[in-house]
């Protein structure tokens, strides 16, 4: 499963809010978690997952000098699924690639889209909650999900973003 990364041109937020993507049901035995409240092993895993399928990357600019560019992977496994985060820490130099493990649930009957789709809006949900996440300011890359359903699970999470 390749992770390429493809380009997605900007659209206006009046264009973003007229494509309609309706988001499949969650699967039934998914019973998504989230790493940081429900750990998945005693030692957190750092180095970046085998067979990842990249599903997009957003951005976040509150400032010229304070940002936060996230790109979300899908892993599965052989007890279920992982979604990651590869981010680039340059608080410091030189700067370094981090993988984080954000979320995961089990196996299910269900498509990666729809897997990536649930865990992410699960995830997204809990981060609004508990560390006040606004709405990203852009999708900068599509993947798996498009512009278009990541703005849908943007949607369920930030109703009046």
């Amino acid at each position: 499963m390749s992770s390429k990364r493809t380009s997605s041109i900007l659209v206006s937020p009046i264009e973003q809010r007229n494509s309609v993507v309706v988001l499949p049901k969650r699967p039934k035995y998914l019973h998504p978690k989230i790493e940081e409240d429900t750990p998945l092993s005693p030692q957190p895993p750092t180095a970046a997952p085998r067979n990842r399928i990249y599903l997009f990357s957003a951005e976040w600019a509150w400032s010229p000098i304070n940002n936060r560019l996230n790109y979300y992977f899908l892993t599965p496994t052989q007890t279920g699924w992982q979604l990651w985060n590869n981010y680039t820490e340059d608080g410091h130099l030189p700067w370094s690639w981090h993988w984080q493990l954000l979320a995961y649930g089990n196996r299910c009957r269900a498509n990666e889209k729809t897997i990536g789709t649930h865990l992410l809006l699960e995830f997204w949900k809990w981060e609004a909650e508990y560390y006040s996440l606004e709405h990203y300011d852009k999708v900068l890359h599509s993947g798996l999900l498009s512009k278009a359903d990541v703005n849908a699970i943007a949607g369920k999470v930030w109703k009046n973003g």
